[in-house]
């Protein structure tokens, strides 16, 4: 039978519109340009209803006039009660529902508008649009009104703006009377993930089954970036595990956001797994998907494997059908370029020229330079400093020197999001920086200048909490149980196993050394993680979200009689801190992992920092958008009270108060900031305050008794020495030059 014959040679269906490979090349082109002229014509029906309908598409409408325009449609519906949209949009908007925690649990501020949020109340439609009892041209108009709708939910979930996205759905569905697709629903459940409201996602996932619209790939895949921001990789592995069962394969998208998950929790075990069965899920690994599982596997100090890894890479073996011949041709790349790259399903005849060429040159070079320098950090900090050497030799032969933008343009594959190009071309950057770093720290130990690395040592400072967010935080200052407090040691103890390589610990020295670190109440002794004695009166600074710890480590190097200390949430960037402490050689640094808000609120005992730092704080959206919501923002109000109870207290005239200094390019923010800090009143101005170039800062701006300087901070502010940190030099890429920040005191 040639049609399962046919079937056979193409096990998975291809999206719709793509032409056939086995269609000759006259019917592809007549294809083709039916595909245009319907184009053609749909861009002329939205013209026409643009023009019909000009009310709805005012783009110079201001965002006061767009709110003050929903305020009315919405109190309009709720005062004459309209039978079909006015009680379902009241209802939706009204309810009363429990408010969400904040990040960090018990006694975060709660969500504002938490009941215009909850999925439960939506209105139900039906479960897709048919065309019974309506006209072609109604059937276009309803059609394209949904997708103006999907793309206008799109925009607010990229700006994290949640209600406004529910308002957006209710109004489609209850006031117009349309019925959303799944493309639609996705773009709803973008702005829960990208809000951190997990819970709302999860329950709208069970909504879209309810009423007959089934979730596709796309929303399988922005649950798991939402638990990749929430650091659930238990939930995420679920949810990659669900798609199977609802008879849906995952693509390499929806793998490669899965074993991110992983890299930001340092689960280097659960990432196998998903690599392992990539094979039965027919996705071919791809560039991402090698720079990830290298990552890991560097960090877990498995060089053997990851030696292993990148052979395999440069051989190809992990290829499948586009080395095939018997897999057919591939039409696309005949042409000149294939989109599915890897993952496709026909053969690539590597005789054939494409268009792409260049870029997709260059992204493999970039890969095994990526690979190849994680195995040279691995080999350094272990010891092998000849084996480092060779790697970063072979790293620097696949690194692309001086790529300029126009050969990134060649294909026109140039990404026209601006900020993702420029992520790509520091993250290039970086990877050179690192190449440096290692070359240095190698150097130093060949010539005797550096004593090799005591692994243990290091680990013994190194304390790895729970990369979860949403836990429940209690009171602070309540107490522990001795059952509680063993647990915590037996669980960073295994951390350090499980996820920074921790192999030989025969004599126990790094177990012991934990122990000692957690007290009995289960705060952090700070003395005893730098080996110092309790009389010892030493400062002890701390840096929150410290990204790569570039930034604490220069400070520690030039401030050797105060301890210093990175805390950051992602244990990628815990392991790179990690690494600049074994590199530095400095004794009086460390790393630490985990959710600040928790870790501030329930390990730090009161009184026992003198400096908290916190440099380029993520806003709750990057423009610092004033109607944008993140439960995922760090700092708020819970977390500055926090924040003050760490500090030290001045008791007499010569004690120093503790400090909190904010570094930040974004002004915005900066000032939403000191409008919260000056609201709480648990801060005070510190006096004299200087730049880093020595100079008085005389250039503020008063936010109710708030101070906000412009430019960096000085050594009075608590900064040392000026050292550019990853997102310091990444906002400077993007023409992001001025800079702003708060210095306080406790009061």
């Amino acid at each position: 039978d040639s049609s399962l014959s046919a079937a056979a040679r193409c096990p998975r269906a291809m999206p719709k519109r793509k032409r056939r490979p086995w269609l000759s090349e006259d019917a592809a082109n007549a294809a083709n340009a039916n595909a245009s002229s319907k184009a053609s014509a749909r861009r002329e029906r939205e013209r026409a209803f643009r023009e019909a309908h000009p009310e709805r598409f005012n783009d110079e409408e201001t965002d006061d006039e767009k709110n003050a325009r929903r305020d009315a449609r919405a109190g309009e519906a709720r005062a004459h009660g309209d039978a079909r949209d006015g009680s379902a949009l009241g209802s939706f908007l009204d309810v009363g529902a429990p408010r969400e925690r904040r990040r960090g649990g018990h006694g975060r501020r709660a969500r504002d508008d938490a009941g215009t949020t909850d999925p439960t109340t939506l209105p139900t439609h039906a479960p897709c649009q048919t065309r019974d009892d309506i006209d072609a041209q109604e059937f276009e108009r309803r059609r394209a009104r949904v997708e103006a709708v999907t793309r206008e939910i799109g925009t607010c979930a990229r700006h994290k703006q949640l209600a406004r996205a529910c308002e957006m759905f209710v109004n489609l569905v209850s006031r117009e009377g349309l019925v959303p697709s799944p493309y639609t629903y996705a773009s709803l459940l973008n702005a829960y993930v990208n809000t951190g409201t997990m819970d709302g996602a999860e329950a709208l996932m069970e909504r879209m089954r309810d009423v007959g619209c089934a979730p596709n790939v796309v929303a399988y895949t922005t649950m798991l970036k939402g638990y990749m921001l929430v650091a659930n990789v238990d939930a995420a592995w679920r949810t990659l595990n669900g798609m199977m069962h609802n008879r849906m394969s995952p693509d390499s998208r929806a793998v490669n956001t899965y074993i991110r998950v992983c890299v930001r929790c340092g689960n280097l075990q659960m990432a196998r797994r998903a690599f392992d069965r990539m094979r039965d899920w027919d996705v071919v690994p791809d560039a991402t998907t090698h720079k990830l599982i290298g990552r890991l596997l560097a960090q877990g100090l498995k060089r053997d494997e990851l030696k292993a890894l990148i052979k395999r890479t440069v051989k190809g073996e992990h290829l499948r059908w586009t080395k095939d011949p018997s897999s057919g041709p591939c039409q696309f790349w005949r042409a000149g370029k294939c989109e599915r790259g890897v993952n496709c399903r026909f053969y690539h005849d590597d005789s054939i020229v494409q268009s792409d060429a260049r870029v997709r040159e260059i992204e493999s070079n970039d890969t095994l330079a990526s690979m190849y320098v994680n195995h040279a950090h691995a080999s350094a900090i272990s010891g092998d400093v000849k084996q480092s050497k060779k790697s970063l030799r072979k790293a620097a032969e696949y690194l692309t020197e001086n790529v300029t933008a126009e050969a990134l343009t060649v294909g026109g594959l140039k990404d026209k999001d601006e900020r993702a190009e420029l992520f790509r071309q520091t993250n290039r950057d970086e990877l050179k920086l690192e190449m440096r770093r290692i070359e240095d720290f190698v150097e130093r130990l060949m010539s005797g200048k550096q004593q090799p690395p005591k692994l243990d040592e290091h680990l013994s400072r190194s304390l790895i909490f729970s990369s979860r967010l949403f836990e429940e935080v209690p009171e602070r200052g309540a107490k522990m149980s001795s059952e509680e407090v063993d647990a915590l040691r037996d669980n960073l103890y295994a951390a350090l196993k499980d996820t920074m390589g921790l192999n030989d610990d025969s004599d126990g020295s790094v177990k012991r050394a934990i122990r000692k670190v957690i007290a009995k109440d289960g705060t952090i002794r700070f003395d005893r993680m730098f080996g110092r004695s309790k009389k010892e009166k030493r400062e002890l600074n701390v840096e929150v979200a410290a990204g790569n710890g570039d930034w604490a480590v220069a400070q520690a190097k030039t401030d050797a009689s105060a301890d210093w200390i990175s805390l950051e949430l992602r244990h990628d960037r815990v392991y790179s801190i990690f690494s600049r402490a074994v590199c530095s050689g400095a004794s009086n640094f460390a790393a630490m992992g985990g959710d600040a808000a928790y870790i501030m609120r329930r390990y730090v005992a009161s009184e026992s920092v003198s400096h908290v730092f916190v440099n380029f704080p993520e806003p709750p959206h990057h423009s610092g958008d004033a109607a944008a919501d993140n439960s995922l923002a760090l700092l708020n109000e819970e977390f500055f009270r926090d924040i003050h109870a760490c500090l030290r207290r001045a008791y007499t005239s010569t004690d120093a108060p503790g400090g909190l200094t904010i570094f930040s390019d974004n002004q915005r923010y900066m000032q939403a900031l000191a409008r919260t800090l000056a609201e709480l009143d648990i801060f005070t101005a510190r006096d004299d305050v200087d730049l880093a170039s020595g100079a008085p800062a005389n250039q503020y701006e008063t936010i109710r008794g708030v101070r906000l300087y412009q430019g960096v901070p000085g050594p009075s502010a608590g900064h040392r020495v000026y050292e550019q940190s990853y997102f310091d030099r990444f906002w400077e890429n993007g023409q992001h030059v001025d800079r702003y920040f708060i210095s306080l005191v406790r009061k």
